[in-house]
């Protein structure tokens, strides 16, 4: 599974006051809810072909769109050729509930080496011989809404406006 921190500040404080006042149990209510919101916010930046910080995602190269015309699929949209990328995207409640993770464990290719970090990060060095670039289309992260969600989510866990 493709691993990415919060690095917001104000996520991180109002986590730390939440952990404060309440056990992992207790806190698990509010990490189900930012589960269930980022859950949706991911899966729906797919067909948008979107990242979090709202940038594109790098269109498809002719060779790509070459390759998925010759195995019978029209699809010129990046990340959605079969689905089953944004099909796979899950949460997980972790550390007895103090946390969430949201992500998948799609893997790729016949050797099963690839995975979907491959897309959240591109690389230079895929393919049989290693010689093809695949650009970076992030598809797991916090958009600037997403991080409001999570702010409202918290802040009615701890029962009063700390945003």
């Amino acid at each position: 599974m493709i691993s990415l921190t919060v690095e917001s500040q104000r996520v991180k404080e109002i986590l730390k006051r939440l952990a404060d006042r309440l056990t992992p149990a207790g806190m698990r209510p509010a990490m189900k809810e930012i589960g269930e919101e980022l859950l949706a916010s991911t899966t729906a930046r797919f067909p948008l072909g979107v990242a979090p910080d709202g940038s594109r995602w790098p269109t498809l190269s002719p060779d790509t769109v070459l390759a998925r015309i010759k195995r019978g699929r029209t699809g010129t949209r990046p990340l959605i050729d079969t689905g089953q990328l944004a099909n796979t995207i899950r949460y997980q409640i972790i550390d007895g509930g103090a946390g969430v993770a949201i992500g998948t464990n799609r893997r790729y290719g016949r050797s099963n080496s690839a995975n979907a970090s491959v897309h959240q990060f591109g690389t230079n060095r895929a393919g049989r011989n290693r010689n093809i670039t695949i650009p970076a289309r992030p598809f797991l992260g916090l958009s600037a809404s997403d991080e409001d969600t999570v702010l409202d989510i918290l802040s009615s866990a701890l029962g009063d406006d700390a945003t």
